[in-house]
């Protein structure tokens, strides 16, 4: 959950000190579950408040993997902690008007943790009460938190399980209805012309205000839209990632879809661990196909394989990487846990 952030930080880290691949494993898996518990705590972040998640508890998560490297101890962990919360920030504004802040979000999480653990580290002192306190995390970003998921079952159950992955260049809460669609393109023919009518009636969360958004401006606006992802994914394959672009976005049979797609949202759908449930009807050529959605591949309830990861990994990388240096790095991943120092792995990420 919310995992990207503590990567670099960890990677970078590990890679300086010639760290071995246990080590850094294990930071990374102490960095993901402070950030995806500080997330479940809080209420309304997002939704209310207006701020992005990975971007505001992104640090915390990224000071705690690089404290796990360098062996804090409880007093210079909480200052690493106190001062990633100082740290923290990233607002949702781009749901609505573009630009690019969303995927910076990630990127500064990480340099920002990283740079509070260091900071820690060479004595500088943060808040020991930075989530909890009157002018703490929770106050400032969340309505009134749920406390008491923030500890619940620690020690005893992992916040980060199980994991989510996705398929498609999409938010997290389109994956089953790219997927539905994918499905029925290779049943029906759906020529997009002849579509005349789009329904999806579905849990709530897929189609709150932020992810509803008609007329996009660019890629990252589009992604971040139920309605306008389902008008691309009805014209164009999604299993390549490269197809979301520019051209898709400023497309006028996409634009017009887009804005003919009916939402109906059903607030008694549950949320089954990252699946939230929709159905999809189209009317095209004078016929009409329902189908429900499924989780999708990557989800909780069908996770990938580590082939099916590879295959991913090998299609979403082939504009940058060769097949032979593909392969190399899924090698150097699926035996890092044994792997002496990660520099290994690090000097195939940068070659070239």
């Amino acid at each position: 959950m919310r995992a990207a952030h503590g990567l670099p930080a960890a990677l970078a880290v590990s890679e300086r000190e010639g760290l071995g691949g246990a080590a850094f494993l294990a930071a990374l898996a102490v960095g993901f579950e402070v950030s995806a518990r500080i997330a479940r705590a809080a209420v309304g972040l997002e939704t209310v408040r207006g701020f992005h998640n990975p971007g505001t508890q992104g640090p915390f998560g990224a000071a705690a993997a690089v404290g796990k490297l360098h062996g804090f101890d409880e007093a210079r962990l909480t200052d690493a902690l106190g001062i990633a919360g100082s740290s923290s920030a990233g607002l949702l504004e781009f749901a609505w008007s573009g630009g690019d802040t969303k995927r910076l979000h990630l990127g500064r999480a990480a340099q920002l943790g990283l740079e509070s653990a260091l900071l820690a580290a060479q004595g500088l002192r943060g808040p020991a009460t930075v989530l909890e306190g009157r002018y703490g995390y929770f106050n400032a970003f969340s309505t009134p938190p749920r406390m008491d998921r923030l500890l619940d079952g620690l020690g005893a159950e992992w916040a980060i399980e199980p994991p989510s992955l996705k398929s498609y260049a999409t938010h997290v809460t389109q994956q089953a209805v790219v997927q539905a669609i994918q499905e029925l393109k290779r049943e029906h023919a759906l020529p997009p012309r002849a579509i005349t009518r789009v329904a999806i009636r579905g849990a709530a969360r897929i189609m709150e205000e932020r992810h509803a958004a008609r007329e996009p401006t660019d890629v990252l606006g589009g992604q971040y839209s139920l309605p306008f992802t389902t008008a691309v994914a009805l014209t164009r394959d999604m299993s390549n990632p490269l197809v979301y672009d520019l051209d898709a976005v400023q497309d006028p049979i996409v634009r017009d879809l887009a804005r003919r797609i009916e939402l109906v949202p059903d607030h008694a759908a549950p949320d089954a661990q990252g699946f939230w449930p929709a159905e999809i009807v189209i009317e095209c050529a004078g016929q009409r196909h329902t189908r429900p959605t499924r989780p999708h591949k990557g989800s909780p309830a069908d996770p990938f394989t580590w082939e099916e990861a590879n295959e991913k990994f090998r299609r979403y990388t082939a504009s940058v990487l060769g097949t032979k240096r593909a392969a190399e790095i899924a090698d150097a991943v699926a035996g890092l846990e044994h792997a002496a120092d990660v520099r290994a792995l690090t000097r195939l990420l940068a070659a070239g």
